[in-house]
């Protein structure tokens, strides 16, 4: 199990401690990957998980979106500020570099708030 399989199982832990719920969004969520041109799957159900917050529609919703292109999952996800900035890499490098480190840190952040919330 690598790193991110094991952060993921720990968030979905987490997020659904109830071991009946999480089984059907883990059932859910599992209809991404099936294709070979689907990869990196929980990297990309974490995505799933920040952008539903937690709400068993919303997983289902942004489950069938990665089905679809999952780089716009992950995107939305991870990069929200480079998202809403698509010309800030060529036209405003500080604007850039800027938008990258608080993508960074607000995914971080949520990881963690995620994480702290549910040991409480």
């Amino acid at each position: 199990m690598g790193d991110m399989e094991r952060l993921y199982d720990r968030v979905m832990r987490k997020l659904f401690p109830d071991t009946s719920l999480r089984s059907e969004i883990e059932s859910i969520m599992d209809t991404y990957g099936r294709a070979d041109w689907q990869p990196e799957g929980p990297r990309v159900k974490l995505a799933i998980l920040k952008l539903s917050s937690g709400k068993p529609a919303q997983i289902r919703y942004f489950t069938v979106q990665a089905c679809r292109d999952y780089r716009e999952i992950l995107a939305a996800a991870e990069t929200p500020g480079q998202l809403a900035n698509p010309y800030a890499r060529k036209n405003d490098p500080g604007l850039y570099a800027r938008l990258e480190e608080e993508d960074r840190k607000q995914y971080e952040e949520w990881i963690r708030e995620v994480l702290r919330e549910k040991e409480s």
